[in-house]
């Protein structure tokens, strides 16, 4: 019986040696788990300095919702909608248990600003151009030689998210997301371990060269092409480039662990406050002193000329969205750009009509009803 016992601790302790030498992240993932909407401060996180000084107005936005819109938001979960029009906050609300000091989770409106951090590097000549490759910009990456950023930004990459020495992997056939779950499979490797963890299995998908697949491992593979151009971490290109020039105030952005790069797909919590002054700071490309970027570049990194048959499809380009207003019987209409992260955390821009709308929540709430509705709540302003 004692050796019984023996043979089955012994057997036990090995599975879960054998276990943690497999995956060496798993006590990271219990004790950090999944993203959360809003900041508990668990796990490893980068500061991104903003500005300490107030740069609001003094006037105190609208706080009421017209009554198909705050239906939305209830039954949604909805924990911030805020709207913004010529440089100041016009419309400001807040779910149970939030308020203008809550940081929430940016999830993959992260991929945006990553890709606007691309675009910075075009326009200072960090990269030649968006058709340089891997090849060229990433020697850690040899099985993606031949991918160019644009493939990158627009999530046509073909890369295939697997490992050379694991059977574990997520082929470039399906949404890499779809596998957090798994604590073993390719994304969660990603996530705890960084992209050094998975990049020297990376591949590409010789069969399907410019099919859209919505990657993470992208925009990972996208920030340490910045990183490198700059020789600087992203969370200070981030606070350089876009967080002081827009007035925000502090954020903090979530890495695997202390002193690795940051999770360039995920994860930058700030406050509602300042999610729509980043808006706001892309919808007016910066100032007109200090423009954020060329003015073809900004158009192009908006999308602001994908055309109206494209945007009808929701079109996807360069680490954002393009979609159009177009329903009878509404006073808002025309082409609008957003920044999507999971669960429907949304940054709307509309530079056409000065109008910026940031809604977080624990759930999806209805792309366009959410633009119309908060239109017609300020409409009285």
């Amino acid at each position: 019986m004692r050796r019984l016992l023996a043979l089955t601790i012994a057997l036990m302790l090995g599975g879960i040696l054998g276990l943690y030498a497999f995956a060496p992240y798993l006590m990271s993932l219990v004790f950090e788990g999944s993203p959360t909407l809003t900041w508990r401060g668990t796990g490893q996180y980068a500061e991104v300095p903003g500005t300490s000084r107030s740069t609001w107005p003094e006037e105190s936005p609208a706080t009421d919702l017209e009554p198909k819109l705050e239906t939305l938001f209830s039954e949604s979960s909805g924990v911030a909608l805020l709207a913004a029009r010529d440089g100041r906050i016009v419309l400001e609300q807040y779910g149970p248990g939030a308020s203008e000091d809550t940081r929430l989770n940016s999830f993959s409106i992260a991929k945006s600003l990553v890709g606007a951090l691309a675009f910075v590097a075009l326009a200072e000549g960090k990269i030649e151009s968006l058709d340089q490759t891997l090849g060229e910009l990433l020697p850690t990456a040899p099985g993606l030689n031949g991918m160019t950023l644009r493939k990158i930004l627009t999530m046509r990459s073909g890369v295939h998210f697997d490992s050379k020495t694991s059977s574990f992997g997520a082929p470039g056939s399906y949404k890499d997301s779809d596998t957090f779950p798994n604590p073993f499979g390719p994304l969660a490797r990603l996530h705890f371990q960084g992209l050094g963890a998975v990049v020297d299995g990376l591949t590409m998908d010789p069969t399907q060269p410019n099919a859209f697949n919505y990657q993470n491992v992208n925009t990972a593979l996208l920030g340490a092409v910045i990183e490198r151009a700059y020789g600087k971490p992203l969370e200070v290109l981030l606070s350089e480039k876009i967080w002081l020039p827009s007035g925000a105030k502090d954020a903090v952005w979530r890495r695997p662990s202390a002193g690795s790069s940051v999770s360039a797909y995920c994860c930058i919590y700030a406050t509602a406050r300042d999610w729509i002054r980043v808006g706001m700071f892309f919808a007016s490309n910066g100032t007109r002193e200090e423009p954020f970027l060329p003015n073809d570049l900004w158009r192009e990194f908006l999308g602001l000329d994908v055309s109206l048959a494209m945007r009808s499809d929701d079109h996807y380009g360069n680490s954002t969205l393009q979609n159009v207003l177009d329903r009878d019987g509404e006073d808002l209409q025309g082409p609008f750009t957003y920044f999507m992260g999971q669960n429907g955390q949304i940054l709307y821009i509309m530079p056409e009509k000065n109008l910026v709308v940031y809604r977080a929540g624990e759930r999806y709430q209805l792309l366009h009803s959410t633009l119309y509705g908060t239109w017609n709540s300020i409409q009285h302003e």
